[in-house]
């Protein structure tokens, strides 16, 4: 039993294939730079877990779950239930968090400290759980007990991702493919509105609803048993439109659309054609805009902003939505410049300040030693 653990959990951004996680469809994301640090050790009396954002909390194992008010304390909480449900008797402990990753901008530091939470205590415990195991686990924190029903995205690039590489990752079967990111002169620049959104209080949920809804009705109408919408073509969503609402038909088509969007991107990076995907990344945010109905006027202001500059080759809003962060390939020479003119900019128009991020794809979760 390892008694002292230093865990580095990173965050994820996603290159392409937004919503489509949870509806069985094609992901391009990877790891980054920036990652929740959560320092173990095993305590003699209650457990208590210290944030560097001035949260804190004191609770015993051995009690059941009782729904905490405070909402970020459901993580811990709903983590040390699921890991119970494996093992009864766990040690209680003292957990530091430290975190480079911001809170609420869409590069999911919810699901890194839930990963590596599940991970320090899995250790801690001499619980032997592959990643497979800590990705149900940690699904299971954010159905059940943060009430956000996401897909598996964020878990998987979160534990299996590698330097330098995306991964094309099915989100059905879970074949995935490493695709090395050559940007050559290019960075992925992330711009973080600043603009807070909870999933599980916005409309996130009824989009998962809403693409079941589809589903449903498309395998009624082509006589299919289809398990996830990414499943069927828009020739079937084509021949199921007058059964729909406008609004479901249009969730669906953007789903399928993203879905055909990024296997193509994954075979454009390997050719290293970043002009043919960045106009892939326009498309995808003019989808989730329009059609998803997931973006706000912070976010569009920032992508508008970026089309007139022949330097930015594309971006998108990236993420749940409603907030959160834009993902731009930027020309390196020219990020200096255009942060000048859109932090000015997004402040006199948003009176909001702007969040940078110069993202660099990284390894996934790692154990410290």
């Amino acid at each position: 039993m390892s008694d002292k653990i230093h865990i580095k959990s990173p965050g994820r951004l996603n290159l392409i294939g937004e919503h489509t996680d949870y509806n069985g469809g094609y992901v391009l994301p990877c790891s980054i730079n920036l990652s929740v640090d959560l320092y173990f050790e095993i305590s003699k009396n209650k457990s208590n877990v210290i944030t560097d954002l001035g949260y804190s909390m004191k609770f015993d194992v051995k009690e059941n779950y009782i729904k905490s008010e405070n909402h970020w304390e459901n993580y811990v909480l709903g983590v040390v239930q699921e890991v119970k449900n494996i093992k009864h008797d766990l040690v209680n402990f003292n957990c530091d968090i430290k975190s480079t990753l911001p809170s609420g901008s869409g590069i999911s530091s919810s699901s890194a400290l839930v990963c590596g939470l599940i991970k320090g205590l899995c250790i801690l415990n001499d619980i032997e759980l592959d990643n497979s195991g800590i990705i149900d686990l940690s699904r299971n924190v954010e159905h059940k007990y943060i009430g956000v029903l996401g897909g598996i995205m964020d878990q998987f690039t979160i534990l299996n991702a590698k330097k330098n590489t995306a991964i094309l990752l099915n989100c059905s079967s879970l074949k995935l493919k490493y695709i090395d990111l050559d940007l050559k002169d290019y960075e992925l620049l992330l711009l973080n509105t600043n603009v807070k959104h909870n999933l599980a209080n916005t409309q996130y949920n009824n989009r998962v609803l809403e693409c079941k809804q589809a589903l449903e009705i498309i395998n009624k109408i082509v006589g299919k048993s289809y398990l996830n919408l990414s499943e069927a073509s828009l020739t079937e969503l084509s021949l199921a439109k007058g059964k729909m609402s406008i609004e479901i038909y249009n969730r669906a088509l953007f789903v399928l659309e993203e879905n055909e969007r990024t296997l193509k991107s994954a075979e454009l990076l390997e050719r290293n054609d970043l002009i043919q995907f960045g106009k892939l990344m326009y498309q995808s945010h003019n989808g989730l805009k329009n059609n998803y109905e997931v973006s706000c006027k912070e976010l569009d202001y920032l992508v508008e902003a970026t089309r007139k500059h022949k330097d930015i080759l594309g971006a998108r809003m990236m993420g749940g939505g409603f907030g959160g962060c834009t993902i731009n390939l930027i020309n390196k020479n020219f990020t200096k410049k255009f942060l000048k003119i859109i932090i000015q900019q997004y402040k006199l128009n948003f009176k909001l300040d702007l969040g940078v991020i110069i993202a660099k794809p990284e390894e996934g979760l790692k154990i410290i030693k």
